[in-house]
């Protein structure tokens, strides 16, 4: 019986729960009937200069131009009538993402809006032409390479930009990629754009640029717009923008003739290895930039902007033919002037400081008398220097035992030094390595949860605007801390496990370029800790010292002046300024008295006539004088106006009492 009872209160409840589901919906409906029309609304204040259905049928691109000033124009993209309200939240993720994108290279945000009965996104039109126009116009003949160049390098500054803030494009291509009337770039639609770690089917993404890593998983990465940007690389030089070219020249073992060889060798490295390839954006238009001027002689090769301005800022322009050649004059020019600087420079070096350097070797006898005349100098900056320098000099001089002896001894003695201090901070070290490396990790997982979130809010429709806003404004600053913490991560040290898979993926170059980018680091750091940090503190002491004073709390100056003694030592500079203060504090009390701005008592006047005359001893004689002739005018001036100068009789008492023989 009560298993029957259990069953039919659980059937009401179902049935309780879907009416209020239904009423609920039936609210939501009524409410978007009563809000405006958009079209209606936007027609109103804006003519219509073009649109653009999509290929889904989902939304509708408007060209705007406000009525009675054309010339402002924008973009207007719509949620079309009987989308779903899955479909209107992506439109409104699609402005999020737009929105925390803003970089010089991507299209500018105006608003995003739901106030009307369907959500809308605005923001710039853009007067200038797509990629995909250009290559229409100029097709088959190829861009040229320098200008190839400088459009990657910008459109890599706008995907590092969103990378940092967890946003990933994932629609790169001639379409979406515009070049306005002053010739910058300007990337636009959003509609693909997916965080960093989101998983979601891929939609509205051009199957010919798309990663096919993202197209299997339906997770974004980064790495995937740098494929994306690999694909359009190749399509600019080739002048084609069918992705099926690659397809096919990819097969082929032989380099395309209309592609540079460090062009074709750097791309293939990415489209071979959609997420392993080991590039960001910067780094692959960095590596794309190293232009041979003599393809630029080409007549195959047309034009992307009007002008380059500031193209020389990142593009290396070289000659494949001659990388190093300033013709035959120049060169003799540049090997004389180097001559003169390197004898005169040498000359003067080793007259100002003895510096270490090898010697020739130029006999026994010769070698004897250099390790004995070595100065402790050079010793130290032999050590300075980074320690494959010192083994490489020591390699060098080995033929020589005497010379090398006094060298090798110290760096010895260095090294079990150092040896020692690391021993000791052995297990800390690696505590504070292994906290670093999960850093990253640690958040990368709170942001996945983030995304998660996210995901399920929008399915369910409960997430509007604004909180979409307010969450991405978390997501955002949470991939800049997550970034910061890889770059402390890699500061601290990196795991070996990671370093053993470059060297063996043959990035061994890499790995010798951290090691020592990291050891000084750490020496610099070493450096701040033992010379700048103990000097920026000290100036922070001396500023909180001399507020003290000027506030004439000189006691409290004169006690933290002391107590910086514990930790500086009774260093000449604390012990003149604490002499300083004492002589302002007897000062301050002896000259309030006489002026009765504040009379202070007998005692604390005797004090402060000791103490400046312990102090200031040469002072103390011109300072009596002054406060005696200062009191008998304030005694004078009192009898005038029969007004009792308490000051100045207790200061000239104090005098009289301190120096018996001076009497007023």
């Amino acid at each position: 019986m009560s298993d029957q009872n259990g069953s039919s209160d659980s059937y009401i409840n179902q049935l309780v729960h879907k009416a209020i589901e239904r009423k609920k919906h039936l609210e939501h409906q009524e409410a978007q009937r009563n809000k405006p029309k958009l079209e209606y609304v936007l027609f109103s204040q804006f003519d219509v200069l073009e649109s653009f259905p999509s290929k889904n049928g989902n939304t509708t691109l408007y060209h705007l131009a406000k009525q009675g000033e054309p010339d402002k124009q924008v973009c207007c993209k719509v949620a079309n009538e009987g989308t779903s309200s899955h479909e209107q939240s992506l439109l409104i993720g699609e402005a999020s993402k737009l929105e925390i994108s803003q970089h010089p290279s991507v299209a500018d945000f105006i608003k995003v809006g739901n106030e009307f009965d369907r959500p809308y996104i605005m923001y710039e039109w853009i007067h200038g032409e797509s990629l995909a126009e250009k290559i229409e116009r100029h097709n088959k003949k190829g861009f040229r390479h320098d200008h190839i160049a400088w459009l990657i390098y910008q459109l890599a500054g706008a995907l590092e930009y969103m990378h940092t803030r967890g946003v990933c494009h994932l629609d790169i291509k001639p379409a979406n990629i515009l070049v306005a009337e002053d010739d910058s770039i300007k990337l636009i639609d959003f509609g693909a754009a997916r965080y960093s770690d989101e998983e979601q089917s891929p939609t509205e993404v051009s199957m010919n640029y798309a990663s096919p890593m993202y197209v299997e998983s339906g997770i974004a990465k980064p790495q995937d717009d740098v494929y994306s940007l690999a694909l359009l690389t190749g399509h600019l030089f080739l002048g084609s923008t069918f992705g099926d070219v690659w397809r096919q020249l990819l097969g082929q073992k032989k380099r395309c003739r209309l592609i540079p060889k460090h062009v074709w060798l750097l791309l293939k490295s990415v489209l071979t290895k959609p997420r392993s390839h080991g590039y960001t954006a910067i780094s692959f238009a960095q590596a794309l930039a190293r232009i041979d001027t003599q393809a630029l002689k080409t007549d195959n090769s047309a034009p992307l902007f009007s002008n380059l301005r500031n193209a020389d800022l990142v593009l290396t322009k070289h000659s494949a033919a001659d990388k190093f050649s300033f013709g035959r004059f120049k060169y003799l020019e540049a090997a004389l002037v180097a001559s003169v600087l390197l004898v005169s420079g040498t000359y003067t070096y080793d007259y100002l400081q003895p510096e270490w350097k090898p010697s020739p070797k130029s006999g026994f006898t010769e070698s004897v008398t250099l390790a004995k005349t070595i100065k402790p100098a050079q010793t130290a900056s032999f050590l300075a220097q980074p320690p494959w320098k010192i083994e490489y000099a020591l390699e060098d001089m080995s033929d020589d035992l005497v010379l090398m002896a006094p060298y090798q001894e110290a760096y010895q003695v260095q090294q079990g030094k150092l040896l020692d201090v690391y021993q000791d901070n052995q297990d800390n070290l690696i505590e504070r390595r292994n906290i670093a490396s999960a850093l990253p990790q640690n958040l990368q997982e709170i942001r996945s949860d983030l995304v998660t979130l996210q995901a399920n809010l929008n399915n369910d429709g409960v997430l509007f605007a604004k909180a979409q806003r307010s969450l991405n404004k978390v997501m955002a600053n949470l991939n800049r801390l997550n970034v910061q913490a890889q770059e402390m991560a890699n500061f601290m040290g990196r795991q070996d496990n990671e370093l053993v898979d470059l060297i063996l993926s043959g990035q061994a170059r890499a790995v010798d370029d951290y090691m020592k980018t990291a050891w000084a680091n750490h020496q610099a750091e070493s450096y701040y800790y033992s010379q700048v940090l103990p000097g920026a503190l000290l100036d922070k002491v001396y500023a909180a010292i001399d507020t003290n004073a000027e506030q004439h709390y000189y006691s409290r100056a004169i006690e933290q002046a002391q107590v910086a003694k514990q930790f500086y030592g009774n260093t000449p500079e604390l012990t003149a300024k604490i002499r300083a203060l004492k002589v302002a504090r007897s000062e301050y009390i002896l000259f309030s008295t006489v002026t009765e701005q504040s009379i202070f008592g007998n005692a604390k006047l005797n004090a402060s006539l000791l103490e400046l005359e312990k102090n200031a001893p040469k002072k103390f004689g011109e300072v009596t004088e002054l406060l005696n002739s200062m009191a008998k005018d304030a005694i004078r001036k009192s009898h005038q106006q029969s007004k009792p100068a308490r000051g100045a009789l207790a200061v000239q008492r104090a005098i009289s009492d301190y120096h018996p023989d001076v009497r007023s």
